[in-house]
C-alpha cells in the first residue's frame, strides 16, 4: 500500500518527497512488526503451558469436576456413601433426593442469607469453618455453615436439651409462645435425630424480615445501638428458653449454626407467616439481663442443683477457670493455640479434674446421699458438677479476653441466689448489704478463733486485749463477739474426742462480786437516762477502766452465773436512780417508779431482763418528755 502511494507521489511531486514518504512507511512497518512479535510470544507461552500440563490446566479441570458434582447432586440427590464420623457422631450411609429448599419459602430465604460460592464458609464440625467449594449448592450440604457476617439476620439459640421426638420439642416451644415469653415460634428448628428417635441439641433460629438486617461493620457510619439491641434480644430469647435447655453462653453474632438445608440434620420450619422485627422481639423478651447472670441461672435450672448450691459451685469453678486461663496464656501453653471450641474442651477437662481434687463432687454427693440409693445419688452428683463445669468452660472460653487478665473484673451474678425474686433496687441493696455484713462477720469470727488458738498453742494468757492484738481487730469488736468466740471454742472442744481446749485464764474463776455487778448496772442505767451529767460520765469512765481488768472472767461466766441474786437491793438502787434523775431535772415530768419497779418483781433476772428494764426506763422518759 505504502509502496504504491510512494510511486504515485514520486511521479507527481518528485524524488525527494517520495523518499520521505518511503522512510515514514518503513517506520510504520516496524511498529507492526513489534506488535506482532509480542502476540507471537504470548501465543508460544500458552502453547508451552498446554504441552506441560496437558490439554487443560488445574483450574479448568476443577471447574469441570465441580460442574459434574453439581449436576449429580441435582439429578441423583445427596448420597452419604459410607459410615464415618460427622458432626460429633458416627453416621450410617443414606441417600436423600432433591433440595430441601426447593419447595420451602423459609429455607429459600435462608439460602439468600448465605454468601455466594467461594465466600461461604462451612465444615463438618463447628470448630473449623472454611471455604469448602465454590458452588453454593454443594456448600449448603455441609452440616455447619456461616451466614453473612456483615448483615446479621438470624437470631440463633443453642439448645442443649434432648427431646423424646421433634414433635416434643415443638410442643415445648409452643407452650413458651402461649405463655408470652417469645412472640412466635422459630422460623427454623434444626437438630440431630438419633437412631432411637430422640431429637438432640437443636438450634432454634428466628429470622428477621427482608430489609431489616442489622449492619455490622468497621465503617464509621455503622451504628452500634442496633448491634447491641440484636445481642440483647438474642440473650432475652435464651433467657425465655432456659427451661428447655437453652445455652446462654453460646455466641450470638457469629452467624455460625447447623445448616438447615444439610441432609445430615432433621429440619422443621414451623413458622412461615409471622416475621417480627427486632424492635418487636425486644417488646417481648428481657433485654436487660446480662450474660454472666444468665449463665448462672441456666446452670442452676438445667443442673437441677438449685440456685444457692449451683451459684456457690459456679463461683469456685469460675475462679479456678480464670486462674487456668491466665496461667496458660502467660505460659504460652499449647492449649491456647486452638479455637475457642478446643479451648472450652481443655478447660472442661481441667475444671472436672479440679472439682474431683477439691472435693466439690464429694461434697455434693454427701449432701445428696441418703439411704439405699447413696451410690446412685453420688453418681448423679458427679454428673451435676460436670455439667456446671461445662457451662463455666463454655462461658469463659467464649468470652476470653487476654487484655483483661491483669484487671480485677466484676464478678456479675455472684449474689444471684441472694437477690433472686427481689424487684426493686432498694430491696436488692438491702439484701446485698445483709449478705456482705454476714460474710464480714464470719470472716471476723474466723480471725478471732485463729488468734485464740494461736495464743492457746503458745501457752499465753488469753485475754480480750491479747486476742485483739493477735488478730488485728479492734478491742471493741472483740468484746462484742467474745461470747461467740468462747462458745465456738467450747463446741470445738466437745466435738473433738482426743483434744481439750485450755483457756489459760489463770486460776479457777471465783464467784462474781454481786455488789460490783449491781454497781456497774446502776451506773449504766444512770448514764443512759442522764447522759449530760459530768459526774456520771466520770464515774462511767473510772468504772470502765476498772472493768477492763476483770472483764475476761466475767464474760467467760456470763452464760453460767446468775448475776442478780438480791432483787431487793436492785429495786432500791433503781428507785434511787429515778429519784436522782427527778432531782437533777426539776423541769421535766417525773418518771413513774411503780411501773419501773414492776419489771423486777421476778426472781433471778438475767442480762437480757436488765437490758429490757433499761430500755423501758428510757422509753418512758422519752414518752413523758414528749407528752
Amino acid at each position: 500500500m505504502f509502496a504504491s502511494v510512494a510511486s504515485v507521489v514520486a511521479a507527481a511531486c518528485g524524488d525527494s518527497t517520495a523518499k520521505a514518504i518511503t522512510d515514514l512507511s518503513h517506520g510504520m512497518i516496524g511498529f507492526e512488526t513489534r506488535y506482532a512479535e509480542a502476540q507471537r510470544q504470548r501465543r508460544q507461552a500458552k502453547e508451552s503451558r498446554q504441552q506441560q500440563q496437558g490439554e487443560f490446566n488445574d483450574f479448568a479441570l476443577a471447574a469441570i469436576e465441580q460442574k459434574e458434582l453439581v449436576r449429580k447432586r441435582l439429578e441423583e440427590g445427596y448420597e452419604f456413601r459410607f459410615a464415618r464420623e460427622v458432626a460429633g457422631r458416627i453416621r450410617q450411609p443414606f441417600k436423600e433426593f432433591g433440595l430441601r429448599s426447593e419447595n420451602n419459602a423459609v429455607l429459600k430465604y435462608f439460602v439468600t442469607l448465605v454468601p455466594r460460592g467461594g465466600q461461604a464458609r462451612a465444615s463438618e464440625d463447628k470448630a473449623t469453618l472454611a471455604v469448602q467449594t465454590r458452588s453454593k449448592v454443594l456448600t449448603l450440604d455441609y452440616p455447619y455453615i456461616e451466614l453473612n457476617r456483615e448483615f446479621m439476620t438470624a437470631l440463633r439459640v443453642d439448645c442443649d436439651g434432648v427431646f423424646s421426638s421433634p414433635d416434643a420439642c415443638l410442643f415445648g416451644l409452643t407452650e413458651v409462645v402461649h405463655d408470652g415469653r417469645v412472640p412466635c415460634l422459630p422460623h427454623i428448628i434444626v437438630g440431630d435425630l438419633l437412631d432411637d428417635g430422640t431429637f438432640a441439641r437443636p438450634h432454634l433460629i428466628w429470622l428477621l424480615p427482608q430489609g431489616h438486617a442489622v449492619w455490622r461493620s468497621d465503617d464509621n457510619r455503622c451504628r452500634m445501638k442496633p448491634i447491641r439491641l440484636f445481642d440483647a434480644v438474642a440473650r432475652g430469647i435464651a433467657a425465655a428458653l432456659i427451661d428447655l435447655g437453652a445455652d446462654p453462653a453460646a455466641p450470638t453474632m457469629t452467624g455460625r449454626m447447623k445448616c438447615p438445608t444439610s441432609p445430615i440434620w432433621c429440619t422443621m420450619t414451623p413458622n412461615a407467616d409471622f416475621w417480627p422485627t427486632l424492635s418487636e422481639y425486644a417488646d417481648f423478651v428481657d433485654t436487660g439481663i446480662s450474660r454472666a447472670v444468665l449463665v448462672r441461672r441456666a446452670a442452676a435450672v438445667q443442673s437441677k442443683l438449685g440456685l444457692t448450691a449451683s451459684n456457690k459451685m459456679f463461683d469456685a469453678l469460675r475462679t479456678e477457670g480464670q486462674r487456668l486461663l491466665a496461667e496458660w496464656h502467660f505460659g504460652a501453653d499449647s492449649r491456647m493455640r486452638g479455637g475457642r471450641t478446643a479451648l472450652a474442651d481443655h478447660l472442661h477437662e481441667a475444671l472436672t479434674a479440679f472439682a474431683d481434687a477439691s472435693g466439690l463432687a464429694d461434697e455434693r454427693a454427701a449432701n445428696n446421699a441418703r439411704g439405699k440409693c447413696r451410690r446412685d445419688k453420688a453418681r448423679r452428683a458427679a454428673v451435676e458438677v460436670e455439667y456446671i463445669a461445662a457451662k463455666v468452660a463454655d462461658y469463659l472460653a467464649a468470652h476470653f479476653d487476654a487484655t483483661k487478665l491483669d484487671r480485677n473484673g466484676v464478678n456479675r451474678g455472684k449474689l444471684l441466689d441472694v437477690v433472686e425474686g427481689l424487684e426493686t433496687v432498694k430491696e436488692r441493696q438491702k439484701a446485698a448489704g445483709r449478705y456482705a455484713g454476714s460474710a464480714k462477720g464470719i470472716s471476723t469470727l474466723k480471725r478471732l478463733l485463729d488468734a485464740f488458738q494461736q495464743l492457746q498453742a503458745a501457752g499465753e494468757t488469753i485475754t480480750q486485749t491479747a486476742v485483739a492484738a493477735a488478730s488485728g481487730i479492734s478491742r471493741r469488736t472483740v468484746v462484742a463477739r467474745w461470747s461467740e468466740v468462747v462458745r465456738a471454742t467450747e463446741d470445738n472442744r466437745k466435738d473433738c474426742e482426743n483434744s481439750c481446749i485450755d483457756k489459760k485464764v489463770g486460776a479457777t474463776p471465783a464467784p462474781p462480786d454481786t455488789a460490783k455487778i449491781h454497781s456497774r448496772r446502776i451506773i449504766a442505767t444512770e448514764a443512759s437516762l442522764n447522759p449530760n451529767d459530768s459526774t456520771v460520765r466520770e464515774v462511767v469512765k473510772c468504772e470502765g477502766e476498772e472493768h477492763q481488768t476483770s472483764c475476761t472472767t466475767d464474760v467467760l461466766l456470763r452464760h453460767d452465773v446468775r448475776k442478780h441474786q438480791h432483787e431487793a437491793g436492785m429495786r432500791r438502787h433503781i428507785g434511787d436512780v429515778i429519784e436522782r434523775i427527778a432531782r437533777d431535772n426539776p423541769d421535766q415530768p417525773r418518771l413513774d417508779a411503780g411501773a419501773v419497779l414492776a419489771m423486777v418483781e421476778r426472781p433471778a433476772l438475767l442480762d437480757d431482763d436488765l437490758a429490757a428494764i433499761l430500755e423501758m426506763i428510757e422509753d418512758m422518759g422519752q414518752g413523758q418528755m414528749a407528752g
